[in-house]
């Protein structure tokens, strides 16, 4: 059997799409005994219901008077203590909320948004205390923290050490190893799509190798295609991981499976970093997919009733990589290694199945950035075959998007919402950064938006090498002195504080950007990027002081929940709450 598993944690609106992408492509190529189980909601949903959770709360009484006997503590123990005796009183109080919350968070109530903000935190206030007895580590209901760096090889396996701390191991070890054991699995694949997910799922790869040595442990992502080179060094994890997959994964997996039921030779299997007699081993020249010969999605086996939305929002894709492939601070073009696109005719015919199949309406587009000449041809299939479908994306600001009434065409598609990577509004720091983009075209854009009535999505990036407090400033104004824009429906913006990540433009040539020096702790052999020394623009500090400011300014300014919290959910408002609003435009469309 293969065994294909998304680790925690993600955000419980929907599914991610690695998993279902790979068993349709086995199970097209003849290998059907497939299982996919994303762990991330499984766990979250099984710590939310009281009648799964009670053990634990037993657990913090237990602690708590086992502590509260000592005759002396140290400063740890005292912080555990009053974690636990906090926890002992408030899961208690909430244990007939709990359960309520979650249904709130999968019926209408999700649509109140005074109920949605109670159920979401409820649940957080539930995971933190729940959970006291693994203090300091802490579980919400869209990330974790640990003590433990997910950077470090050495951190990771010390948690699996302290089952006490890394909640990951004693949760997975009780409740999901000995059922995926049970199985007669000669492949098991781990998908660690982010660095949240590196010590959960390397923890579930632990523990499987750890009682099953015969089960090929194979993890693929993006967060260890960045790591080749680091893995290429000879790495600790190869002691539980049999194999990576870097890059695209589908033709990689089945070639690996192959091998595992044929001729076992690892080297005919592309893009896989392996070890072979104490020597690792990387299967170059790295290999992409034919984008048109991949099959619609497979979501069979997901427990699409688990995710915490009223309705199914299902992920699509219509391109891998990103056309533009010059920013300078971006590693996607790293990633991925060319862009390449789905035939727009095929992506319809994508939803279309999916749609039917899983009485599905709301589609997120994976895309980094949707091409313009895709989204032309996507979104006039849509309205020429009638296709019902509400859809957000991303994309960049192109004058292209401008042309022959596009974002109209785009509305009548369905399209709700666009992403946009924003990142400044400074057209020097747009040019350093190598954007390729006026202001002109993001004011005309944004007006058209707003006239249309699509909602808007903004990045914004703080402390690009060489930016300077005013122009970071400028940015955050261009937002937040549009009131036309901040009152528009829908609409949401995040600011995050710029990091110099490995595979981008600026590690290559940093010198271009007066960075004089780029350095990682030496323990930190799993880093994926870099701090680094400057002599233009805003210090290190001073870059950390105005996003923080930024970041206040915003929340005061941006609903946070739920736009702001999951475009997911944002999409779902959207459609409910502008119902009347979108019937009334798509009407008068259609009297022209």
């Amino acid at each position: 059997m293969i065994y294909l598993v998304f680790p925690s944690s993600w955000h419980p609106s929907q599914p991610y799409l690695s998993l279902p992408s790979l068993k349709a492509f086995l199970n097209k190529h003849g290998v059907h005994d497939v299982v996919q189980r994303d762990l991330a909601i499984e766990l979250l949903d099984h710590l939310c219901t009281w009648e799964k959770a009670w053990p634990l709360y037993d657990r913090i009484v237990d602690e708590r008077r086992a502590l509260a006997g000592r005759p002396r503590h140290s400063a740890f123990e005292s912080e555990k203590y009053a974690r636990l005796a906090e926890a002992e009183e408030i899961v208690p109080a909430l244990k007939d909320e709990i359960d309520g919350a979650v249904r709130s968070l999968r019926c209408a109530d999700f649509y109140e948004i005074d109920r949605y903000m109670e159920s979401l935190k409820i649940i957080d206030v539930w995971l933190d205390s729940i959970l006291a007895p693994y203090y300091p580590s802490q579980l919400t209901v869209i990330g974790s923290q640990m003590r433990f760096s997910p950077y470090s090889s050495s951190e990771i396996m010390e948690s699996f050490k302290n089952p006490d701390q890394n909640f990951f191991y004693d949760l997975y070890r009780q409740y999901y190893v000995p059922d995926i054991l049970s199985k007669d699995i000669d492949l098991l694949g781990i998908s660690i799509t982010s660095v949240e997910q590196i010590i959960s799922g390397l923890t579930l790869a632990q523990l499987v190798k750890e009682r099953r040595k015969d089960i090929h442990v194979t993890v693929g992502g993006s967060v260890f295609t960045k790591l080749v080179d680091k893995l290429e060094k000879g790495s600790p994890l190869f002691q539980f991981v049999d194999s990576f997959i870097v890059h695209e994964g589908e033709t990689p997996l089945l070639r690996l499976v192959e091998e595992l039921r044929g001729g076992r030779d690892l080297s005919k299997v592309p893009n896989l970093v392996w070890e072979d007699g104490g020597k690792v081993k990387v299967n170059r020249p790295f290999a992409k997919e034919e984008l048109n010969e991949l099959p619609t999605p497979d979501f069979d086996g997901m427990p699409l009733d688990l995710y915490l939305s009223p309705e199914r929002v299902l992920p699509v894709m219509g391109s891998r990589g990103c056309y533009w492939e010059r920013c300078a601070f971006c590693s996607i073009p790293f990633d991925h290694m060319d862009f390449h696109v789905r035939y727009a005719e095929t992506v319809v015919n994508d939803v279309r199945v999916l749609q039917n199949k899983y009485n599905c309406n709301y589609f997120f587009f994976t895309d980094e950035a949707l091409p313009i000449n895709f989204l032309k041809t996507f979104a006039g299939k849509l309205v020429e075959e009638k296709v019902d479908i509400q859809w957000t994306g991303e994309l960049k600001f192109e004058k292209s998007l401008l042309k022959e009434n596009r974002l109209d065409l785009l509305y009548r598609s369905g399209c709700r919402k666009l992403i946009f990577g924003l990142e400044s509004y400074n057209q020097r720091v747009l040019d350093a950064m190598k954007k390729g983009v006026e202001q002109a075209v993001i004011d005309k854009t944004v007006e058209e938006c707003l006239r249309i009535g699509i909602a808007m999505h903004f990045y914004l990036i703080v402390g690009f090498p060489t930016e300077t407090r005013d122009e970071a400033m400028e940015s955050v104004n261009f937002v937040m002195s549009n009131r036309r824009l901040l009152d528009s429906p829908g609409f949401s913006c995040i600011a995050s504080q710029f990091d110099l990540e490995k595979g981008t433009p600026i590690e290559k040539n940093p010198a271009e950007w007066h960075i004089t020096r780029l350095h990682t702790p030496p323990e930190h052999d799993l880093s994926l990027g870099y701090s680094y020394d400057i002599t233009a623009g805003m210090t290190a500090d001073e870059a950390t002081q105005v996003y923080q400011e930024i970041v206040e300014r915003v929340s005061r300014e941006v609903m946070t929940f739920p736009h702001n919290y999951s475009l997911s959910d944002g999409l779902l408002y959207i459609g409910h709450h502008e119902k009347e609003n979108i019937q009334e435009r798509l009407a008068a469309y259609t009297s022209r």
